[in-house]
């Protein structure tokens, strides 16, 4: 429900009784829009997007976007998301199908994806500890540049992974984006190799918290660990590599430009660490400005077989 309000009243037919009645405002059954933005890479983007609620009448949802950027990347997704109905059970799964077409300017290459997912999301001692675990396909397929290194385009074509993610999490953060107190602390393992083409285990450790400061002040940190290995015979993709710089771990770099290369491309490695402090203040509006000032560092360790 999007509103609700309760109003409480004395019983006419009891003296000591009361009658609660609840004003709901449901949420709208179907949804559509159209948004422009700035997508995760800096690039400004058009995302269309529609959206049925309760497709079944027990809480489901089907939704669907289009998204498109100025330098040509082109996404489109849907997904079905089914909830388990019950007292606080706070779980559900879900269903999703994307095709991506994507530049990556750190390797001089593009890259199509056709993907299913399939997740599970619930809830774990008495909601204190989040659980997911996501079932991925992906059918690849790596077009490098005629400016690529030799690195990267001895890696291009089509290339197939199937792979099993499972995380747990703490979240205690007053909300996900500028999060002014609580911490959240994550521990992601992926592990590809039944089928297809790509074999690995790669684990991932993010840490974060916040607390505010005197003034309207607010302080961070995070911490992120990621480390690679490969399983099978062959390398591990270059897809699939660790990756640093830009606005979502090491400001101030390029776009996952940080580590080791050949010639003009970024190679990627098999383990990263990153950490970054940051101070906050809110402006006027409080809520969509902000000064802010951080300190990053990290860095990128080779891949080895």
């Amino acid at each position: 429900m999007d509103h609700a309000v309760t109003l409480i009243d004395t019983s006419a037919t009891s003296k000591e009784g009361y009658v609660v009645n609840f004003l709901v405002r449901e949420p709208k059954s179907f949804t559509a829009g159209v948004k422009a933005g700035v997508s995760t890479n800096g690039d400004a983007d058009v995302s269309l997007s529609a959206g049925k609620q309760s497709v079944g009448g027990r809480g489901e949802a089907v939704q669907t976007q289009y998204t498109y950027t100025v330098k040509g990347d082109h996404c489109f997704n849907i997904s079905a998301i089914k909830p388990f109905l019950g007292w606080q059970k706070y779980s559900n799964i879900s269903t999703t199908l994307y095709r991506s077409l994507a530049h990556m300017p750190w390797n001089q290459s593009d890259v199509d994806e056709n993907a299913a997912i399939f997740a599970y999301n619930g809830q774990m001692w008495d909601q204190k500890l989040l659980h997911q675990i996501k079932l991925n396909a992906i059918w690849r397929t790596l077009r490098a540049s005629r400016d690529a290194a030799f690195s990267v385009r001895e890696q291009a074509g089509h290339t197939l992974k199937f792979s099993v993610e499972n995380a747990v999490a703490v979240d205690t953060r007053d909300r996900p984006i500028l999060a002014s107190r609580g911490i959240l602390a994550r521990f992601t393992q992926e592990f590809a190799g039944l089928f297809g083409d790509a074999s690995f285990l790669k684990n991932t450790l993010d840490l974060q918290a916040a607390a505010p400061l005197p003034l309207g002040f607010i302080l961070a940190a995070s911490f992120q660990a990621r480390h690679l290995k490969g399983t099978g015979e062959r390398e591990v993709h270059i897809l699939d590599r660790c990756y640093l710089g830009g606005q979502q771990d090491i400001r101030g770099f390029g776009l996952n430009k940080i580590g080791v290369k050949a010639d003009n491309s970024c190679l990627g490695g098999g383990a990263s660490l990153a950490g970054v402090v940051h101070l906050y203040r809110p402006l006027i509006p409080p809520n969509m400005l902000f000064a802010h000032a951080f300190l990053a560092s990290g860095s990128v360790a080779s891949v080895r077989k």
